[in-house]
């Protein structure tokens, strides 16, 4: 399904449908120019996306070749898992070196090794890792084997006869990047910005302070005009200060939550203090979490940890190869 929604440049939307995702589907963008055109972000490896975003292209008229570039926002596969129809066609591939770095060495599955073992020193238990075998962002990766032009922030490109500014934003993913069209003040989103859900932030072995980092890549865009809000999932808007503001209360709560679970729980892992966290999830208690929901809910409890650790509001004890958390004392 496509949608046009700015004129001037024509950008246009393709619904992506995700299955079995409760992301449900991915927006893939394009901006059809008179001598060419830009792809922002694909969906899955896997033929459902396939097959949705091929006919979007052809509806619109589009062949990949050397005029149809994309650009890859950041490394998850929904947004990345179908660069190999572009590299294939020989288009001209954009993306920011650490998300593209991350993606090659997660050919070995080294990097999603890692990421199990830090997640078993939490609490989790060595039967739920192997659950997350069947985890879609590994299950459907794209090959990493692509030819990449690196962007960065700041970078300003030409594109689809269109002048687009890359605006890195740190945070839901190591290298996400957003792009910015100056004159028409439209906003490419990607996950670092939705308007009905929030955006899992996440650990990384290889970036420290993810929330913090994510916190500071809100601010960076807060005062970004904004005529068209573009987001990688789901709905947009035109409020970017105001949903900022939102998810960083959204955040400032998941912060005293823990807090308040580490005085009920002393010495608790983060596998412990996670099941008690609120989540939507429709009602599910933590047992009938889906695997990959547990990874997800994890991992942000694991970035709000850090965060509070790292501000001295929790302290943390490694004992026989598991942390353990408590509240830091002051002395009254």
């Amino acid at each position: 399904m496509i949608q046009q929604v700015h004129s001037h440049p024509n950008i246009y939307r393709i619904r992506v449908d995700l299955p079995d995702n409760p992301l449900q589907y991915l927006n893939a963008y394009v901006i059809k120019g008179v001598s060419g055109n830009l792809v922002i972000d694909t969906g899955f490896n896997r033929p459902e996306c396939k097959r949705a975003l091929c006919q979007g292209l052809q509806e619109l008229d589009i062949r990949l070749q050397s005029d149809t570039s994309l650009f890859i926002t950041h490394l998850h596969a929904d947004h990345s898992g179908l660069v190999g129809l572009f590299a294939q066609a020989g288009c001209p591939i954009y993306m920011h070196p650490v998300d593209y770095q991350y993606l090659v060495d997660s050919e070995d599955g080294s990097t999603w090794k890692a990421a199990e073992d830090n997640f078993m020193r939490e609490g989790m238990p060595p039967a739920e890792i192997k659950t997350q075998f069947s985890n879609q962002a590994r299950t459907f990766s794209p090959n990493p084997h692509f030819p990449v032009n690196p962007v960065h922030d700041g970078d300003c490109l030409h594109l689809a006869g269109c002048d687009l500014q890359v605006i890195h934003t740190p945070g839901h993913t190591p290298g996400l990047c957003c792009l910015y069209l100056p004159k028409e003040e439209v906003f490419f989103t990607s996950d670092h910005i939705l308007f009905d859900i929030t955006p899992n932030i996440q650990v990384w072995y290889h970036m420290k302070q993810a929330l913090q980092r994510y916190l500071e890549s809100l601010q960076k865009v807060r005062e970004l005009p904004a005529q068209l809000a573009l987001p990688g999932h789901r709905e947009g808007d035109t409020s970017i200060a105001g949903r900022i503001d939102e998810i960083v209360a959204h955040h400032d709560r998941r912060l005293a939550e823990i807090c308040h679970l580490a005085g009920l729980y002393p010495h608790s892992t983060a596998y412990d203090i996670a099941p008690h966290m609120t989540w939507s999830m429709r009602g599910k208690q933590w047992k009938d979490f889906p695997p990959t929901q547990k990874w997800f809910a994890l991992g942000e409890t694991l970035a709000h940890i850090e965060y509070l650790v790292d501000h001295g509001v929790l302290c943390c004890r490694e004992e026989q190869g598991c942390r353990h958390y408590d509240l830091v004392r002051t002395e009254t």
